[in-house]
């Protein structure tokens, strides 16, 4: 019985971030009801709101979902700094190829500013206490080097998600990379 419970909230969960996603294609978050969501999911609201509490609450988790994943590959140490592009977007890779449609229509909504601005804490995060292990010459060169290289990398996935970029996801990975390898090359001290 636990099974079938587990199964159907799994389910549950799946349809309301897939109607949310279909929403976001045509309203800014902020004019997205819960209304919307369950008619939109085809469940009654007892149903949504055994899972989230309100429309933020659906995009809270899925972000938090989303950026765990990258937390968690994160959590294991990497040997040298040069191979934390790698890690990092491989982890994401993998995340997005979970649900490709889902992150095509969230990257290309309302709600891309949230997931930009995670991403980007989600870095600073993990490198601000790595800094020594870079060689900048100051604190602000590294930070200043850090959002950019998050925020640039956000508007990549962006962009392949609109279809701007003629990369398959695994060439973006690779492309992407060779970049953040390039920029953390140039802005360090020889």
């Amino acid at each position: 019985m636990a099974r079938a419970e587990y199964r159907s909230a799994i389910r549950s969960r799946k349809l309301i971030n897939a109607a949310l996603a279909d929403l976001l294609q045509e309203k800014p978050l902020d004019k997205i009801t819960v209304t919307d969501v369950v008619n939109r999911a085809q469940i009654n609201r007892g149903t949504f709101y055994a899972h989230y509490a309100d429309i933020p609450d659906v995009i809270q988790h899925l972000i938090q979902n989303t950026f765990s994943g990258i937390q968690d590959a994160l959590s294991d140490p990497c040997p040298v700094p040069s191979q934390i592009p790698q890690v990092l977007l491989k982890r994401l890779q993998r995340i997005l190829e979970e649900d490709l449609e889902l992150y095509r229509k969230i990257m290309n909504s309302s709600a891309f500013a949230l997931m930009q601005e995670q991403l980007i804490k989600t870095v600073l995060d993990y490198l601000s206490p790595r800094e020594a292990e870079f060689g900048f010459d100051s604190h602000e060169q590294y930070m200043l080097t850090m959002r950019f290289c998050a925020g640039g990398l956000s508007s990549l996935y962006r962009d392949w998600f609109a279809g701007e970029l003629p990369f398959s996801l695994d060439e973006l990975t690779v492309q992407a990379e060779n970049l953040l390898h390039s920029v953390m090359k140039n802005t360090t001290s020889p």
